[in-house]
């Protein structure tokens, strides 16, 4: 009998909700979690880390919501923060500098988080390094050959389908690859489109993002997949949306295809894994 994974949702949309807010409307949707953005113009930034993390964290719980993870910059005040506060995964994605070659890059980024080891282990905190399209580390085989050498219980994976679908990954490969050291996934779809004309006249590509049904990836392969193997580990709605001109959806506007995206997410649970036990968020 399957434990189902925790569903939590990526609160970037409502960067000047408070504690209650937030937890009023994510609850209402059906969320256990959120992963808090740690970005200037939100209610924590990097300046304010140290007392603002543990505080609006412990708010959240108060009102019913966990945060099950950040995503912030990999340093030691921003780990001390997360296991002050019972946050378990920093993730973050490893930026490609163009100037130097793509192992460099890597062994900037292995270097960068075994000094941090000690830290890491004080607080419990593992980094979740996330696949990202587009000039990062992009496939669930980049991630994992960046963190192989790398302490499992300091580094982990957190796998984002909706890039691995940009990348042309199958959904049950990639995680086949990243299941090692899997800590979470990120759930959201995507599509490419003609936008225009290089310089040469060919026709270059964009990305947009889309519901959970529309996108290149397959959200029940995903469901189906991680139910084989008894994930769970958080899942994680990113609720990145844009509109018919390529906007972001923000605010209150995200509620709806949220609500439909998480509808969707939850039938295919109920689908794919045999469960009578309803996971839940422990304070």
């Amino acid at each position: 009998m399957n434990t189902l994974p925790l569903i939590s949702v990526f609160s970037k949309p409502w960067p000047s909700h408070s504690a209650a807010n937030l937890s009023d409307v994510l609850l209402s949707l059906g969320f256990k979690g959120i992963e808090l953005p740690i970005r200037e113009g939100f209610q924590v930034t990097p300046d304010t880390i140290e007392k603002a993390l543990p505080k609006f964290a412990s708010e959240l719980r108060q009102n019913g919501l966990g945060v099950f993870s950040i995503a912030g910059d990999v340093d030691e005040v921003t780990i001390r923060a997360c296991g002050e506060s019972g946050i378990p995964i920093l993730r973050t994605m490893l930026k490609l500098d163009s100037t130097i070659s793509y192992q460099e890059n890597v062994d900037t980024f292995r270097r960068q988080c075994e000094e941090l080891y000690p830290a890491i282990q004080d607080s419990g905190v593992s980094i979740g390094l996330q696949n990202h399209c587009d000039g990062f580390a992009c496939s669930s085989l980049s991630v994992i050959h960046a963190i192989e050498p790398l302490r499992s219980d300091c580094v982990s994976a957190v796998l984002d389908l909706g890039h691995t679908g940009l990348e042309g990954e199958r959904e049950d490969l990639a995680i086949d690859i990243a299941w090692p050291r899997l800590s979470m996934i990120n759930l959201k779809n995507a599509i490419r489109f003609p936008d225009g004309t290089d310089a040469a006249g060919a026709v270059k590509w964009n990305r947009t993002w889309v519901s959970g049904k529309e996108g290149y990836t397959s959200w029940n392969n995903v469901i189906s997949e991680l139910s084989k193997r008894n994930y769970s580990e958080p899942i994680c709605i990113t609720a990145e949306y844009k509109d018919d001109k390529m906007q972001a959806i923000v605010g209150d506007s995200v509620v709806e295809p949220l609500r439909q995206d998480m509808l969707f997410l939850q039938s295919l649970l109920d689908t794919h894994y045999e469960t009578t036990n309803d996971a839940s968020f422990e304070s």
